[in-house]
C-alpha cells in the first residue's frame, strides 16, 4: 500500500454506532481486507459519533434489565456477514449464535432457540464493535479512528466549490456535523445510522397528555422500555395500558418478575403451565388494544420459518410474470390472492397430515385435499371467490367445521357483544389458552403452519417493497393500510413463555383485559384516566369502564422522520437537506413517508428538488419509506438482498465509500 500524504486522507462521519452503524463498519473492515496490502489508497480517518456505548447503542445497552428479551431466538440474528451468501466476511466477522457459542459465560448458556435478553444481545453488539474497529485501526488503510461520546445535532452536506487563483476543475468541500458541545468534524462521507429517534406526541397522545398534567395524573407517552422509571408505578395502582405488543409484555414482566413475583411450573398443559405467586407490590394492569388482544405467540420451532413451508403461488417467477404483464403491482389484486391460495393450502394440508379425523379419515382426508388444490391451481379468482368455493368443499366432508378466515384470526372478537367485563375475561383466557396449544404443537399444528406461511409470504412482500415493485397506492393502502399489521399481530409476536404468563397474571387478578377498539378518556370529575370498550357492558347497560390513575402507551417512539424531535432530524429537514419520501395515495395526491426521500441503494440522501445528497449514506429506520420492518436486525446466513437486507445496505455503502476515497 502506498499511504498518501495527511492532507489527502479521506475521512468518514459515522452517525451512530448501534447495530447499523456497527454493521457498516464490518463491510467497511470487509472492504480494506479485500483490497489487500498492494492497493495505493489514500488513508482514512473514520470519526463514529453517538452519545451511547458504541455497539449496543441505546435500544440494546448492556446495563438495562434483564427481563426484557428480544423477540428473534438466538439463532436468528447477526450484525455481521458470517455466512451471508454472496458477501465476504470481514476477519472479525461473528454471529450472535456463533459468538453465544463461543461466549457461554457471557451468553447466560442460552440455547440456540432461546430469546436472548435484549442486555446479552448488547453484549454481541459491544464486543463486535470493539473487534471491527480494533481491525480497522489495526489496517494499514486507516490512519485514525475514533469513538466522540457526543450528539450530532446539524450536517451541512458537502458542496463543489470552483478553486480560486486559476486553478482547473471543481474541489469538493467536505461536510460539517456540528456536534452537541458546538464543535464541528468535516468529513468527506457520512454515514446515518441514527436508528430510534425521540418523537412528538401525536393530537390524541397529547390531549391525554396535557390532562394528566392538569388533573396530576400520570401519563407515559411511547417510549423505549430501558428508559422508563418502573419503580414509579406505585403497587396497587390501576394502569391502563394502550397496546398489547411487544412493549407490553415489557411492561407485564418488568412489574411481576421485576417486583419479585415468581412463576411456578403446574405441570399442566398449554395455557395453564404456569401459576404466578404475587410478591405484593404489583400494580393491576388493564391492557386494551383495537384487536382486543394480545399479539399471538411464536410456535415453538427451530427456524425462523415452519420448515414444512414452502411458498407455492407467491413465488417469484409468477410475480415476475405479473409485472411484466401489469408494470408496478397492486398488492390487494395481484398478491392477496396468492397468499391467501399459500395459507389455505398450507393449513389444510398441515390438518390432513395431522389431524386427518376431522376430515372422515385419511382415505377422505386425502381425497379432500387433491379436490382444494385442483380448485386453488384454477387461477384468475380472487380471495372471496376462492374462500367461498372452498367453504362448500369442506362442508362435504366436514359439515360443522369453519373454513379458515386468517383475516378475521387476527380480530377474533369483531362483532360479538359481551354482558359484562368478566364475561369478557374468560373470552380471551380461552381464547389464548386454545392459541397456546397451538403454539406449544409447533408444526404439529395446522394454525401454526398457516401462519408461518403468513410470514413467509410477508417475507417476499419485503423484498417486493424494496425493490420498488408495487404501487405508492397500493403499498400505502393495503400493505401498510392493514397487511402488515395483520402479519404482525399473527407472526410477530413473543415467545410462547410470555403468553403463558400474561394468562398465569390474569389468573392472579392483576390483569383486566379491556376490550376491542378502546377508547382513553380523562375524567375530570373523578381526576381518573377510563378506558372502555364498545362491545363490552357493565352494570345498568353501560359499558365496562376501566378506571386508574395511570395510563402507559405500550409502543415505541413513532419512526416517521416528520414527527421526530432529534435534532439532527429536525435540522436536516428544515434546511432541505433532507425531506420525506411522498408517496401518492388513491387519488394520486403526493402523502409524505414515513422516511427519508432516498436513492436506489447503496441510498443517498436525497434534498429539495430531488437533489442527491453525494456523500452522505442512509441505513436503518429512516429508510422506513422504501422499506417494510428496517427495525429488525439480519437474519443469520440469509441473502443480503431479502431477509439480510441491512447488511446488503451497509455492504452498498461501504463499498460505495470506499470507491469515493479511491477514485
Amino acid at each position: 500500500m502506498t499511504p498518501a500524504v495527511p492532507g489527502d486522507r479521506f475521512t468518514i462521519a459515522v452517525v451512530g454506532a448501534g447495530p447499523r452503524g456497527t454493521s457498516f463498519l464490518e463491510r467497511l473492515l470487509s472492504v480494506v481486507e479485500e483490497a489487500g496490502e498492494s492497493a495505493p489508497v489514500p488513508l482514512v480517518d473514520i470519526v463514529v459519533l453517538d452519545p451511547e456505548e458504541p455497539g449496543p447503542g441505546h435500544v440494546w445497552q448492556t446495563g438495562q434489565s434483564e427481563l426484557f428479551l428480544m423477540n428473534t431466538p438466538s439463532f436468528f440474528p447477526t450484525v455481521a456477514a458470517a455466512g451471508t451468501p454472496g458477501l465476504r466476511p470481514s476477519s472479525a466477522a461473528l454471529t450472535f449464535d456463533q459468538w453465544r457459542m463461543a461466549n457461554p459465560d457471557r451468553a447466560q448458556v442460552l440455547d440456540r432457540t432461546d430469546y436472548p435478553p435484549r442486555a446479552v444481545y448488547g453484549r454481541y453488539l459491544a464486543e463486535m464493535y470493539r473487534e471491527v474497529t480494533d481491525a480497522l485501526a489495526a489496517s494499514a488503510a486507516v490512519g485514525t479512528l475514533e469513538w466522540r461520546q457526543t450528539e450530532v445535532v446539524h450536517l451541512e452536506p458537502a458542496r463543489r466549490v470552483t478553486p480560486v487563483q486559476g486553478a482547473h476543475g471543481a474541489a469538493p468541500r467536505k461536510a460539517i456535523l456540528t456536534l452537541g458541545d458546538g464543535s464541528r468534524v468535516a468529513a468527506d462521507a457520512v454515514v446515518l445510522a441514527v436508528g430510534h429517534v425521540p418523537a412528538r406526541l401525536t393530537g390524541e397522545q397529547h390531549r391525554l397528555a396535557t390532562a394528566a398534567a392538569d388533573l396530576g395524573l400520570e401519563y407515559r407517552g411511547p417510549s423505549i422500555p430501558c428508559d422508563l422509571d418502573w419503580d414509579a408505578v406505585p403497587a396497587g395502582a390501576d394502569v391502563l395500558v394502550r397496546g398489547m405488543g411487544l412493549n407490553f409484555f415489557d411492561a407485564l414482566a418488568q412489574l411481576t418478575l421485576g417486583r419479585g413475583g415468581r412463576f411456578v411450573d403446574t405441570g399442566q398443559g398449554p395455557g395453564r403451565a404456569l401459576r404466578y405467586e404475587p410478591s405484593g407490590t404489583e400494580p393491576v394492569l388493564h391492557p386494551a388494544s383495537r384487536r382486543g388482544v394480545c399479539y399471538l405467540p411464536k410456535a415453538e420451532l427451530d427456524a425462523f420459518v415452519p420448515h414444512a413451508v414452502a411458498l407455492k403461488y407467491l413465488v417469484p417467477e409468477v410475480v415476475q410474470a405479473l409485472q411484466a404483464e401489469h408494470g408496478p403491482l397492486d398488492f390487494m389484486m395481484h398478491l392477496w390472492p396468492l397468499i391467501h391460495r399459500d395459507v389455505v393450502r398450507a393449513y389444510y394440508n398441515a390438518l390432513v397430515h395431522n389431524r386427518p379425523e376431522i376430515l372422515g379419515g385419511s382415505g377422505p382426508a386425502i381425497e379432500f385435499l387433491a379436490s382444494l388444490v385442483g380448485l386453488l391451481e384454477s387461477a384468475g379468482r380472487g380471495e372471496p371467490v376462492t374462500a367461498h368455493q372452498a367453504q362448500e368443499l369442506l362442508h362435504a366432508y366436514a359439515p360443522g367445521m369453519p373454513f379458515l378466515d386468517i383475516r378475521t384470526l387476527a380480530r377474533p372478537f369483531e362483532g360479538r357483544v359481551y354482558d359484562s367485563g368478566e364475561e369478557y375475561q374468560r373470552e380471551v383466557a380461552g381464547f389464548l389458552e386454545g392459541i397456546s396449544s397451538e403454539a406449544a404443537a409447533g408444526e404439529d399444528s395446522p394454525l401454526m403452519v398457516a401462519i408461518g406461511t403468513l410470514h413467509a409470504a410477508r417475507l417476499l412482500v419485503k423484498q417486493l417493497v424494496a425493490e420498488q415493485r408495487l404501487t405508492d397506492a397500493s403499498r400505502r393502502r393495503d400493505v401498510s393500510g392493514w397487511f402488515e399489521t395483520l402479519v404482525e399481530g399473527l407472526a410477530s409476536g413473543p415467545p410462547l413463555t410470555r403468553v403463558e404468563q400474561l394468562l398465569a397474571v390474569a389468573r392472579a387478578g392483576l390483569v383486566r383485559f379491556v376490550g376491542p377498539d378502546p377508547q382513553f378518556e380523562p375524567d375530570a370529575g373523578r381526576s381518573r384516566f377510563t378506558v372502555s370498550s364498545p362491545q363490552v357492558g357493565g352494570a345498568d347497560e353501560t359499558l365496562d369502564v376501566h378506571r386508574g390513575t395511570w395510563m402507559m402507551e405500550a409502543m415505541m417512539p413513532p419512526n416517521r422522520v416528520l414527527l421526530s424531535t432529534s435534532g439532527l432530524v429536525s435540522s436536516l429537514l428544515a434546511d432541505g437537506t433532507a425531506v420525506p419520501y411522498t408517496v401518492e395515495d388513491e387519488e394520486g395526491d403526493p402523502v409524505p413517508g414515513r422516511g427519508f426521500d432516498v436513492t436506489g441503494r447503496p441510498h443517498r440522501l436525497k434534498g429539495a428538488g430531488g437533489a442527491v445528497q453525494e456523500g452522505v449514506f442512509v441505513l436503518g429506520l429512516q429508510l422506513a419509506s422504501v422499506q417494510w420492518g428496517t427495525a429488525i436486525a439480519a437474519e443469520a446466513g440469509r441473502d443480503p438482498d431479502g431477509r439480510a437486507r441491512t447488511l446488503g445496505d451497509a455492504d452498498a455503502a461501504a463499498r460505495a465509500i470506499w470507491a469515493l476515497a479511491t477514485g
